[in-house]
């Protein structure tokens, strides 16, 4: 884009370059997916809240089981990402409260030990996925975008986002 364009262009395409995803509802507000990354470590967070940036979400940072049933219940929240011990419970719990909603957001389960039982044991439990950290470059990205082009596009254009 050259500085004519820039110009002549809306606000509206200057954020759909930086949030693919941003559309406008029926009502003509526009929305952007929200992942809720549950965290306490700091380095953990940047990483994750930086590739849910690159796929065009808008990260929300909790540390805490508490804090994040409070934001599943007073946000709009598309996407779970948490680590899989936390100091006050784990990942299992967060599924839980997560379920209660009508639609309830996938969760992606982050250990930092990678063990295969804890893989198993998160998917049956209904974890959308289950990744090693350090994250793989790209890996979480992949999950997302492909999450959200089946999803969250496909709920926009049967006007469910309003």
């Amino acid at each position: 884009m050259n500085c004519t364009d820039a110009q002549h262009s809306s606000p509206a395409s200057h954020l759909t370059q930086v949030f693919p995803y941003l559309r406008r509802t029926p009502r003509g507000r526009f929305v952007v997916p929200s992942g809720l990354v549950v965290t306490p470590d700091y380095n953990m967070r940047g990483n994750i809240g930086e590739a849910l940036l690159l796929c065009g979400m808008a990260p929300v940072f909790s540390a805490s089981i508490a804090d994040a049933a409070f934001h599943l219940a007073t946000s709009s929240i598309s996407f779970i990402v948490c680590q899989h011990r936390l100091p006050d419970g784990s990942y299992d719990e967060l599924l839980s409260i997560s379920r209660a909603s009508a639609t309830p957001p996938p969760l992606v389960v982050i250990s930092t030990t990678g063990d295969w039982p804890d893989y198993f044991e998160a998917i049956d439990r209904g974890a959308y996925d289950f990744l090693a950290y350090p994250l793989i470059p790209g890996e979480l990205q992949r999950i997302v975008s492909a999450y959200l082009k089946l999803n969250f596009v496909t709920a926009l254009q049967h006007g469910n986002s309003d």
